[in-house]
């Protein structure tokens, strides 16, 4: 079973569906999210950049971060090796991806993985790049 990589358009949704307000768990889009890690069976991954910019939406609190780990284990590091995909999937499209982006797009292709999220426009049609769209999957 391939690795799902999570996008933080997947993860943001899944903390405020569990920590968030109670507005904030009633949101449709929160609670799919965590429907959709909870009922996941493939091997799901973070990254550091999913982790960091999860951490930054939420104003580092430790709980967020506390669940991340819980749930997902260490973040993926960001070696050399995909730096160098990283590098490739930039300088081979007409049209780059946001940062963040492209290392979550760079180790889900380095580990013949697939991507998660919600952000059809950031990795849509991008070479070696599968995407999943949880609202509509």
């Amino acid at each position: 079973m391939k690795p799902h990589h999570l996008d933080s358009s997947i993860v943001i949704p899944f903390v405020s569906a569990i920590l968030g307000t109670r507005e904030e768990k009633r949101v449709v889009a929160n609670q799919k999210a965590l429907k959709w890690v909870s009922s996941c069976r493939a091997p799901i991954k973070i990254s550091m950049a999913t982790y960091a910019e999860t951490l930054r939406h939420f104003g580092d609190i430790e709980e967020v971060e506390a669940l991340l780990r819980e749930t997902f284990s260490a973040p993926l590091p960001l070696t050399a090796s995909v730096a160098r995909r990283w590098s490739r999937m930039q300088n081979r499209s007409e049209r780059t991806m946001g940062d963040n982006d492209a290392w979550v797009a760079a180790l889900a292709v380095m580990e013949r993985g697939v991507v998660v999220g919600h952000d059809r426009n950031a990795f849509h049609e991008r070479p070696d790049v599968e995407y999943v769209d949880y609202l509509r999957n």
